[in-house]
């Protein structure tokens, strides 16, 4: 494999993981509005998912840009 090679599937592996990261980021804050809405977690928490989200959402276009 040469490095060109190697480099393309490294950043489609970085894309790949990106993409799922952001995906659980996405799922978690759903269900923690949901939850947040039964009353049983805190504001805190939400805001917590949603900086993660935040920061998934960073990252993959930051993985992207690379492509």
């Amino acid at each position: 494999m040469d490095n060109e090679t190697l480099h393309d599937t490294t950043l489609e592996h970085a894309l790949d993981i990106a993409k799922a990261n952001h995906k659980e980021a996405v799922r978690l804050l759903e269900h923690a509005r949901g939850a947040h809405a039964a009353g049983d977690i805190s504001d805190d928490r939400v805001r917590q998912l949603e900086s993660l989200l935040h920061v998934a959402e960073e990252d993959l276009r930051r993985v992207a840009k690379e492509q």
